[in-house]
């Protein structure tokens, strides 16, 4: 009987030391806390057309966990075409990580509207004709939506290690399109990020 109990015992024992790493592993791995960000910037030689290199683009603003910050990256433009309703329309994400920098020189690294990179899907625009320059060419505003995700291998300081997404929507001043000018824009978005424990 002793041996029976004895037996069971240690049984239990084993199942119990198999369980604690399942258990252990089933808990969070970090702190999830919301995200909000706003800012203006500038692509200071415009927006490209599909086949372009990416153009380099930087912004101020303010966000939750960063505070007043710059960043700056690089957009590529994949694909534009005409829309039935005279618009244009197309896909787009970034070229090199956009870095956002906190005061302290913390930064939070991301790619935006790249599935290759975590993306749920291509970012989009549509651009909206405004006017007509004397030469011809469109003058147009841009509003783009690109899901945000954070590189946690590329962010540094407070933002090492977390993880997390957030959508941003974006519009600019008018531009006339395949200009090189400055295009000034703001944006705004809100998700969550993921800081470890």
């Amino acid at each position: 009987m002793v041996r029976v109990i004895r037996c069971a015992w240690v049984a239990l024992s084993l199942a119990m030391l198999v369980a604690v790493p399942a258990v252990a592993k089933a808990q969070p791995t970090g702190v999830e806390k919301p995200f909000k960000v706003t800012g203006e910037g500038v692509a200071e030689e415009g927006i490209p057309l599909p086949g372009q290199p990416a153009r380099s683009h930087w912004i101020v603003g303010e966000a939750t966990h960063l505070g007043r910050h710059s960043g700056e990256g690089s957009v590529h433009t994949d694909s534009a075409s005409f829309q039935p309703d005279g618009t244009i329309a197309g896909k787009f994400g970034s070229g090199d990580p956009f870095v956002f920098v906190a005061a302290n020189g913390d930064k939070l690294a991301c790619y935006y509207g790249r599935t290759d990179k975590g993306a749920s899907e291509p970012g989009s625009f549509v651009l909206t004709i405004v006017d007509v320059t004397p030469e011809g060419a469109p003058v147009v505003t841009a509003e783009w939506i690109a899901e945000f995700v954070v590189q946690p291998e590329l962010s540094t300081g407070r933002f090492a290690g977390v993880t997390g997404s957030w959508v941003m929507y974006a519009e600019s001043e008018p531009f006339v399109l395949g200009s090189s000018d400055p295009v000034g824009y703001s944006w705004d978005g809100a998700g969550k990020l993921t800081f470890p424990k």
